[in-house]
């Protein structure tokens, strides 16, 4: 075998509500995934020793979003080298691999791009090598790396996810929509993100009753977004104003669920026909500060390695 490629999907957070903030500065959350086609791709080749990472903005990448790999930080920073690190760590495989991230999923959004490629890096990485990682190994590994990363290594579209995002319940994927995700120019900081909304709440929280959460409706997991919301948007809104002018909008136009996704910048919206989020998505793309509105499908199914001998 010469290389593995998998494309890495984005994801959005249906509810994200934040439970408890441990000694150790980490927080405990109770959240529903939902992975979207918005994709990046990682590809694994034979190299010299050691893991050399190749970063570049993908051909399919949005063009008003700039080069999004001049967005990243160093390769060393990048949870794609944590992830192969990882892998080597946990199999005593020896590293010699040359990795290609493709990269259309812009960071510091919430959309999950780092988390979705550490994923991806892990089970292409896997194949490689001829499987030495059983799926919950996988999923273990993953875990270590990034709160999201376990939700992508599971391997299914919806689920829901609790302790620090590690723990993760798949969930009947609902049918495929159209969903716009708005993009604003200004980011935010995870730890900074996560450090205001939790100073804001009355900690620690009991967990929410989630009725319906199974049934693969949209109406009913529309209901439930509202209800349980994202403990990140007061804070998000305050810092950023035109959030709220957007989720404001998208709900107006329709959308069965809309916030906030993961602790942002992105807002996002489901609809219930592609027709209605094309209007949605150029409406919001027209406020101050939106670098682009996204029409993407929601994901029943996650996409199969592709591989090359």
């Amino acid at each position: 075998m010469t290389q593995v490629s998998v494309w890495c999907p984005a994801k959005v957070n249906l509810f994200l509500r934040i439970l408890a903030r441990e000694e150790s500065g980490h927080h405990q959350i109770e959240t529903f995934f939902q992975a979207v086609g918005l994709w990046d791709k990682v590809t694994v080749r034979r190299g010299d020793a050691g893991i050399a990472l190749h970063t570049a903005t993908a051909e399919w990448a949005a063009p008003e979003l700039g080069e999004i790999a001049d967005q990243l930080g160093t390769p060393q920073d990048n949870t794609v080298v944590r992830a192969a690190q990882a892998f080597f760590d946990a199999t005593g495989c020896r590293p010699a691999v040359s990795i290609e991230l493709a990269k259309a999923i812009p960071p510091r959004t919430g959309l999950g791009g780092a988390s979705s490629d550490a994923a991806g890096t892990l089970a292409a990485l896997n194949l490689f090598h001829d499987w030495p990682l059983q799926r919950n190994a996988v999923i273990e590994v993953g875990g270590r790396i990034g709160a999201d990363v376990a939700f992508f290594c599971a391997d299914e579209p919806s689920a829901l996810a609790w302790g620090r995002g590690d723990r993760v319940l798949p969930c009947p994927a609902p049918p495929p929509t159209p969903i716009a995700l708005v993009v604003p120019w200004e980011r935010f900081a995870t730890a900074d993100a996560y450090r205001e909304a939790s100073d804001r709440l009355a900690l620690p929280a009991g967990s929410a009753q989630l009725p319906g959460l199974s049934s693969g409706d949209w109406k009913v997991l529309g209901a439930l977004a509202g209800r349980l919301g994202n403990d990140f948007e007061p804070t998000a809104f305050r810092r950023l104003p035109l959030l709220a002018d957007c989720k404001a909008a998208l709900v107006e136009a329709g959308a069965v669920a809309a916030g906030l996704t993961g602790s942002g910048s992105a807002v996002y919206g489901v609809f219930e026909t592609a027709n209605a989020a094309e209007r949605a998505a150029r409406r919001v793309g027209e406020i101050d500060g939106v670098a682009t509105a996204l029409v993407v499908p929601t994901l029943d199914a996650m996409p199969d390695l592709e591989r090359r001998t």
